[in-house]
This record gives C-alpha cells, structure tokens and sequence, in this order.
C-alpha cells in the first residue's frame, strides 16, 4: 500500500481487527500443541484482558479516551462509548487436538503455510520485534478466498478495498504480482471471487477510499 498517500494524499483505511498467523504441524503431540506460539499467544492475550468470543478474542476500550475498560465498566456503558479491539488467531491447518486444548476451533487459512514453510514473508519491526508480514501476492490470495465468503457487509468492503489496493497500489508490478498469484491460487478461483462483486458493492468502496468507481472496476478487471 506504500503509494496509496503518494497518489491520493491520504492515509490507507485501517482494520478494527488484528490477524495473527500462526504455523501448526499436524503430527505435533498435545504437549507440543500446548506448549507452540499458537497456545502460548492465547494465554498471553487472555492475561492482559482480552477475552475469548468464539473463536476470537476481544478487548473494550473507551471510544473517546482509549483507556481499557474491566468488562463491569463495558456493562454500564452504551455501546457507542465502547471501542472492540478483536484479535483473530489463524493458523494454517487444524490439529485434531486444539479444540480439546482451548475450547474453540480458530479460523483456518491454508494459504498461511507458504508464509512458514516456504518463506514467503517480509519482516518489518513493529513494537520492539521483527515481524514476518506475508508477501502481498499471499495477501491478495487471502483475500480473494475470504471475500466471497463474508457474512458481513463491513468485511466485504474491506476485502474488496484491500484487493484494489494490493493490486494497484504495493511495491510490485502488477504483471509479475499476477504471475506470483497464479502460481498459488487458480486463475478460475481469483477471477470467480472478483465477478462476486457487484456494482454497488465497488460503488461503496469507492465512497469510502474517495477514488472513482470506475477506477475501481478497472482494476479488479486485471484479475479477469
């Protein structure tokens, strides 16, 4: 998204929600599996206060200040005063064992694997630490899986503004980063994800990133 100030002068849209990826080894025992990042990120989430809603794990925060909120304050408050901050474990394949472990089955993505196994990542320091960002070709394949698949309109549109934005506007040329793309996803599968859009889907996109539809369309076109 490194040139999407350059050209419009503005700031990308940010997410409510934080994605942490995480690698899980099918053949891994319990203890293995209690004792990897995945189990360990959890417990450390769950000690600084947030706490686990399905398969997510969320956080209050006051809307105006940013101060935490202990969940007896969250039940006094309107919902308009209160801020969510979700964390979104996703791991690259289901062990047999993890619902046992944590109560809750985690959001899986495939695609997670070629950020481990094969090295398809960036690191950028965030915090203190080196953090494997994946590369944006696995994004946009993320991307183009989860959209047809949203329940919810909010997501949709983030999904779609983010496959705009991946395709157009990252630090690599469109032709090679469809080449990347298709070597780890279907054509068939990108282009059926894209004709799921409607207009007015692209239309509230646009209204949202102050960019013309029609710019729009014309790059989600590229996956067609």
């Amino acid at each position: 998204m490194r040139t999407f100030k350059k050209v419009t002068g503005r700031t990308y849209i940010g997410s409510r929600d934080i994605d942490l990826g995480f690698h899980i080894d099918m053949d891994w025992t319990q203890e293995q599996l209690k004792n990897s990042e995945f189990a360990t990120t959890i417990q450390v989430a769950e000690s600084m206060g947030f706490s686990s809603v399905s398969f997510r794990l969320v956080k209050d925060f006051d809307a105006d200040t940013g101060e935490e909120l202990m969940p007896e304050e969250s039940a006094k408050r309107p919902l308009y005063q209160i801020f969510q901050l979700y964390i979104d474990p996703i791991v690259d394949c289901i062990h047999p064992e993890i619902k046992n472990l944590l109560g809750f089955v985690p959001i899986d993505e495939p695609l997670l694997s070629l950020v481990f196994q094969e090295k398809m990542y960036r690191t950028q320091m965030l915090f203190g630490k080196n953090i494997l960002i994946p590369e944006p070709h696995v994004i946009l394949a993320m991307k183009l899986n989860s959209a047809p698949r949203r329940d919810k309109e909010h997501k949709l549109l983030k999904d779609i503004a983010d496959i705009y934005a991946l395709l157009w506007h990252s630090d690599i040329k469109l032709s090679k980063l469809k080449e990347q793309l298709f070597a780890i996803t279907p054509k068939e599968t990108a282009r059926k994800a894209v004709q799921t859009f409607s207009s007015d889907d692209i239309s509230k996109v646009a209204t949202i990133l102050g960019i013309d539809n029609q710019e729009i369309s014309r790059v989600l076109k590229e996956i067609l």
